[in-house]
C-alpha cells in the first residue's frame, strides 16, 4: 500500500478487512478472514469456469454442473446434502456466470467441518448418476420455458450475446442453447468436471468466527487430497469492436415495445470499467437520476428506464433498458436517451450529481463489507481474477480516485452510436 493509498484510505475511514492466504500442496489457494463477533462461518468454494469456458457445441455446461453439484457425491447419496447442511443449521447456494461457478455454505461455526467435508466431497470424486443428470435437465428446460421462453423481452441475453460477440465464448447465453443441453452425456459431464474442477482452478474462502490455524487444517484435511488435475488451455476470447451500429427489431409476445441498447466496454478492474460503474450511477441510480428525471417523470415516455454494468473477465457491457408506455414512439425514447448520453459527452456533470454517486458508493461498499456470505464471495473474486484480496480494502479508492472529466473521457471512448448494438423488442404482429 502506498503513501497516497493510506492518506486516502483514512480520509475515507474505511475499517480493513483483515484476512491470511495459503496455498496447499496441490495448488488449491485459501482465502482465510476472522471476522465479526457471530457464531457463523461462510464457506465459498469458486471455480475459473464459467460459460465462456464450454465448446461452443455444448453449451449450458456449466450452469447444468452447478445444479448437479448438489444433487450427490461419493460419499453423499442423492438428496442428503441439503438434509445433513438443514440439520446443522446450515444453508447454501451457488451461482454460475460467463466466467466462473460459485458454491456457498454458511453455518454456525461449530459445524464448519461437516460443510468442509460435504464440500469436498463433491469436488473429491464425481458422483452425479444417470437418473440424476435426467433430472436436472428437465429442471433447466423448465426454467427456460418459464423465464426466457414466456418471460415478456426474455429472450434478450441470448439474443444479445449473439450480436455482440458472435462466436466467441461471450457469444451464448449461460444457461445454454437447450438442444445442445438434451444432448450432453453423463460422460461429457464427466470430462468437463475433471478438467474444470481442479485445485489449481478453485479458491476457497472461508470468513466468520474462526481460528486461523485450526481452519487450515481443516482444509488441508479434507480438500488437502484432492488430485491436481492436469494443466489446460483457456478457451481463446476474440473481442471484435463494432464499428457501425448494429440495429434490429424483435418480434416477439410483448405488451408493451422496449429499447434495449448495449455498448461493449473493456473487462472489470480497469479505470474505464470503474468510470462507467459511476456514470451509470449519474444516468439511472435513483428518482434524481437523468434517466429516470428526463424520460421517464418529465417525459412521461416509458414505463421503467434502468441502465446497468455488466462486467467481465475479457470484456463488460453497458445496457440501457427502456419500457415504453402505451402509445409512446421507441425513436423518441432514443433521441432522448442520446440527447442525455451526449450531455454526459460533452462535459455537462454537476458537482451535485457527482457528489450524490459517490455517496451512495461509500454506502453501498460498507453494506457488502457487513454480511460473512458476501465478503467470502468477494475473496474469492478477488483471488481468482485479480490475485489480490487486498483490494477488498482499497477498492473503493479506485472510484472515489476519478474525477468528473475521467467520466466525461470514458462516455466519449465507448459511447457512440457507430459502437453500439439497439434492439427493439415490438408486439407481435396480428
Amino acid at each position: 500500500m502506498s503513501t497516497n493509498q493510506l492518506a486516502e484510505k483514512i480520509k475515507y475511514d474505511i475499517p480493513s478487512i483483515e484476512f491470511k492466504e495459503h496455498t496447499l500442496d496441490n495448488g488449491l489457494r485459501i482465502v482465510m478472514s476472522k471476522f465479526g463477533n457471530i457464531p457463523i462461518v461462510a464457506l465459498n468454494t469458486t471455480f475459473h469456469t464459467g460459460s465462456k469456458d464450454e465448446d461452443n457445441d455444448k453449451t449450458g455446461m456449466a450452469h447444468l454442473l452447478e445444479h448437479l453439484m448438489f444433487e450427490g457425491s461419493p460419499n453423499v447419496p442423492r438428496g442428503q446434502f441439503d438434509e445433513i447442511l438443514t440439520k446443522n443449521g446450515g444453508d447454501s447456494n451457488a451461482y454460475t456466470t460467463r466466467d466462473s461457478t460459485s458454491y456457498f455454505i454458511s453455518v454456525p461455526s461449530n459445524h464448519i467441518e461437516t460443510a468442509m467435508w460435504l464440500d469436498s466431497d463433491r469436488i473429491y470424486g464425481f458422483g452425479i448418476t444417470e437418473e440424476s443428470l435426467e433430472i436436472q435437465k428437465d429442471v433447466i428446460l423448465e426454467e427456460k420455458l418459464l423465464y426466457v421462453d414466456n418471460s415478456p423481452y426474455g429472450s434478450l441475453e441470448e439474443v444479445s450475446s449473439k450480436k455482440l460477440f458472435g462466436e466467441s465464448p461471450y457469444g451464448w447465453s449461460v444457461i445454454g442453447d437447450m438442444d445442445d443441453l438434451r444432448r450432453i452425456r453423463i460422460q461429457d459431464l464427466k470430462e468437463f468436471f475433471e478438467k474444470q474442477y481442479t485445485p489449481g482452478n478453485t479458491v476457497i474462502s472461508v470468513v466468520g468466527d474462526i481460528d486461523y490455524d485450526k481452519t487450515l487444517k481443516l482444509l488441508d484435511k479434507y480438500y488437502g487430497s484432492i488430485k491436481s488435475g492436469k494443466d489446460f488451455l483457456k478457451n481463446k476470447f476474440a473481442n471484435d469492436e463494432i464499428d457501425s451500429e448494429i440495429t434490429e427489431d424483435i418480434y416477439d409476445n410483448v405488451h408493451l415495445e422496449g429499447k434495449f441498447i448495449f455498448y461493449k466496454l473493456p473487462e472489470t478492474g480497469t479505470k474505464d470499467y470503474y468510470a462507467m460503474n459511476l456514470l451509470n450511477a449519474v444516468l439511472s441510480d435513483g428518482d434524481s437520476s437523468r434517466f429516470f428525471n428526463e424520460i421517464e417523470y418529465k417525459s412521461g415516455l416509458v414505463n421503467e428506464i434502468d441502465s446497468s454494468v455488466f462486467g467481465m473477465e475479457c470484456s463488460s457491457i453497458f445496457n440501457i433498458t427502456a419500457i415504453a408506455m402505451k402509445g409512446k414512439s421507441l425513436e423518441e425514447i432514443e433521441e432522448k436517451i442520446d440527447m442525455i448520453i451526449d450531455d454526459v459527452k460533452s462535459g455537462n456533470i454537476s458537482d451535485r450529481e457527482f457528489s450524490k454517486v459517490r455517496n451512495r458508493l461509500e454506502t453501498y461498499f460498507s453494506s457488502k463489507r457487513q454480511s460473512v456470505i458476501s465478503i467470502a464471495d468477494k475473496f474469492s473474486y478477488l483471488k481468482l481474477f485479480y490475485n489480490d484480496c487486498s483490494r477488498i480494502n482499497f477498492e473503493i479508492l479506485d472510484y472515489m480516485s476519478l474525477s468528473k472529466s475521467d467520466l466525461t473521457e470514458t462516455a466519449n471512448k465507448y459511447l457512440n452510436k457507430n459502437q453500439r448494438l439497439v434492439l427493439n423488442y415490438l408486439p407481435n404482429k396480428s
